[in-house]
């Protein structure tokens, strides 16, 4: 198991409310506004799309479904007491749990039963709100790596805040692990909220944050992260098998010793899965991937007709050491070029572009020699347009970027596109990961270097 250390912090910016957010400002693609208690209005705001992004046909469906939740009428709300981040967990009443009594609980999730929908989370330990936030359609716009979930802006009442993170703390007091601290460091944000405008609004009345879609019943993709102590986990991140194969010089073909669609499809796409990553968390600058990579199980079915890959959700689930997937499954997939896929899911995004950029420490894009094509335009044709006024004034305004954390984004994206074009360049890259081009009688693109 992973130990993790974490330093935890809250970022300021000069310690002034007067460049705090002011949340009338915020529009977005649609607002809305839910009264408080104390008579407050708190905000949802869904940022815009970017254009010619590839968003999923439910991206719309989340970002409406997370704007739904009220946290003083239609949902529970309590303080999560696992892992390292003060977030506040937005739960859906059941037949046993009204949302009176999930508020009045202990907070006892695992024991109520009732199922966590979304994360609402700031900028508070390793967390950066605008980095939640830029995550969503940075990886649509690279054509849905990580299948990233969905997040919107959100604000709360921080007098109703403050009733849960005492709560935190009290339930917390005798805690061994890194979360008492994390409540801690909450509660100082409230006793001088003025300190802190990357987490309080300029009225000092609301705490802002990301506000995230859960995603559930995933499983740790352990075989991509490995297993050992979290000083270490990028290094050994890099020697485990799967980032073997994205490092190594021979094709897919040779690796796995055949292009027969069925055998080939696990392997190409956890090495796509594992490409798109290093891209993503270089340019997104995360500092905390390894230990939050997760996958979960899809079929896959080649179709030669439409020259399509179709893809259908699996129950399969592991019961100990045994993986047991459904009779119903493995008939519907009889006599069908298929295969049981692991989708590889970053459901967790929070320490990114104000963090140390592990991915640029070690040297992780250089190595990579399997890149997926559609991956590879795509984001050069993202980092062309990251010289554009329309580019910044996107992350600014719907991702609550500063200017400096723009300037992080391009120089990670600039380095980025160096180290890939000039492998692409030397014949140092291999576009053998899109699945299609191995579904039987595909043609293989033209590929180019450049746009």
């Amino acid at each position: 198991m992973m130990t993790k250390s974490i330093s935890f912090f809250c970022i300021s910016t000069f310690a002034s409310s007067a460049m705090a957010l002011n949340l009338s400002e915020l529009q977005g693609e649609r607002r809305v506004e839910y009264r408080s208690p104390q008579g407050l209005a708190e905000v949802c705001v869904i940022p815009k799309k970017w254009p010619g992004a590839s968003y999923r046909a439910d991206d719309v469906e989340k970002e409406n479904d997370l704007c739904s939740y009220d946290f003083h009428s239609n949902m529970g709300i309590c303080p999560k007491y696992t892992s390292t981040n003060p977030a506040i967990l937005i739960l859906k009443p059941n037949a046993s749990y009204s949302k009176d009594a999930i508020d009045a609980s202990n907070c006892d999730v695992k024991k109520m039963g009732v199922k966590t929908e979304a994360k609402f989370k700031q900028s508070v330990t390793c967390s950066y709100t605008p980095g939640i936030l830029a995550y969503y359609p940075i990886s649509r716009i690279l054509g849905n790596v990580g299948r990233v979930p969905v997040a919107v802006i959100r604000s709360m009442d921080r007098d109703i805040h403050a009733r849960l993170t005492d709560k935190a703390i009290a339930n917390l007091q005798n805690s061994p692990y890194e979360i008492k601290s994390s409540w801690a460091a909450m509660g100082r944000i409230h006793k001088t909220p003025g300190n802190y405008p990357t987490v309080v609004d300029n009225s000092l009345s609301q705490l802002y944050g990301a506000l995230s879609d859960n995603i559930k019943n995933e499983e740790q993709y352990m075989e991509v992260s490995g297993n050992g102590p979290y000083e270490t986990r990028y290094q050994r991140f890099l020697q485990q098998p799967p980032f073997q194969k994205v490092a190594s010089s021979q094709s897919v073909e040779q690796i796995v010793g055949t292009k027969d669609f069925a055998s080939v499809a696990q392997t190409v796409t956890q090495m796509k899965d594992v490409s798109d990553l290093v891209l993503l968390d270089t340019l997104m600058n995360q500092q905390d991937r390894i230990g939050n990579i997760h996958y979960k199980f899809y079929w896959y079915a080649a179709n030669p007709s439409s020259m399509k890959i179709e893809r259908m959700k699996s129950e399969a689930k592991w019961v100990g050491n045994q993986l047991q997937v459904p009779q119903a499954e493995k008939d519907a997939m009889a006599g069908k070029q298929a295969a049981l896929i692991k989708e590889m899911v970053l459901k967790d995004n929070d320490c990114a572009i104000i963090k140390t950029n592990m991915m640029r420490r070690v040297n992780a894009l250089e190595q990579v020699r399997h890149i997926s094509y559609s991956t590879y335009r795509r984001f050069l044709a993202f980092e062309r347009t990251l010289k554009d006024a329309y580019t910044k004034d996107y992350f600014t305004r719907e991702m609550l970027f500063t200017s400096n954390d723009y300037a992080v984004l391009v120089g990670n994206a600039t380095k980025a596109k160096q180290i890939l074009l000039s492998k692409c360049q030397a014949g140092e890259l291999h576009f053998d990961v899109d699945l299609e081009t191995y579904i039987p009688g595909a043609s293989k693109p033209a590929y180019r270097c450049d746009l």
